[in-house]
């Protein structure tokens, strides 16, 4: 699920990365600090490369990948650096690194922002996690702020972009830093399924529950 800035003016990996996800999988996530990829003649080819370098290096198909960047607007994104750095990248990969992904994403960030916890559901522990990053052109309706969240729940798309949808008005939407609305304000959110609770299909007290949990992750992260 994700949502996304609402100015006219968008980012190239916005556009590419709706219509990966627009079959409501993904499975991994790119992301480049320094340079927003906005409002460049070769933005989408730029982008489609990022994820292409992605399923070189992992076999991911480069149509299930997410693709972020965040920066300056307006200057040439040079892929060769990116394709330089995905095998150290796609090399320490791990179950721990969060925090540094956290810290990787960072621009003028004066801190990292990350949080993760647990709930339980039709018995089963689950946990959603999230790392973000913006600290200027912050204005209702996101802005330079880029979120990720992961969850091992396992929810239907629709629903799960539906409580995304909400929790975001009432969190990420309501913060004014600079009066400035950027163009490649992006959260994604993947579930996985991997908790092995009943698949979420209605919005019944498992939904509600997780929810709840969803709020808090996007309210401390705000």
């Amino acid at each position: 699920a994700a949502v996304y800035t609402t100015n006219l003016v968008k980012g190239a990996p916005l556009t590419v990365t709706k219509n990966n996800i627009a079959n409501g999988k993904a499975q991994a996530v790119i992301c480049n600090s320094g340079n927003a990829n906005t409002c460049n003649w070769n933005g989408i080819e730029i982008a489609e490369g990022m994820c292409a370098l992605v399923e070189q290096h992992t076999g991911i198909a480069a149509s299930d990948v997410v693709v972020a960047s965040t920066g300056v607007i307006g200057q040439p994104l040079d892929i060769t650096p990116i394709a330089a750095g995905i095998p150290a990248l796609v090399d320490s990969l791990s179950a721990d690194g969060g925090a540094d992904a956290a810290e990787g994403i960072m621009t003028t960030d004066t801190v990292k922002k990350e949080v993760a916890v647990e709930f339980t559901v039709g018995g089963k522990t689950c946990r959603i996690g999230g790392i973000a990053k913006g600290s200027g052109m912050i204005h209702p309706n996101m802005c330079t702020m880029l979120a990720f969240l992961t969850t091992d729940l396992a929810i239907e798309k629709s629903l799960l972009q539906e409580a995304v949808s909400e929790v975001v008005t009432d969190t990420f939407n309501m913060i004014t830093v600079d009066g400035d609305t950027s163009t490649n304000d992006s959260l994604i959110a993947m579930a996985n399924g991997q908790a092995g609770n009943d698949l979420i299909t209605t919005k019944d007290e498992s939904y509600h529950t997780f929810k709840e949990a969803l709020f808090f992750v996007c309210e401390y992260l705000a």
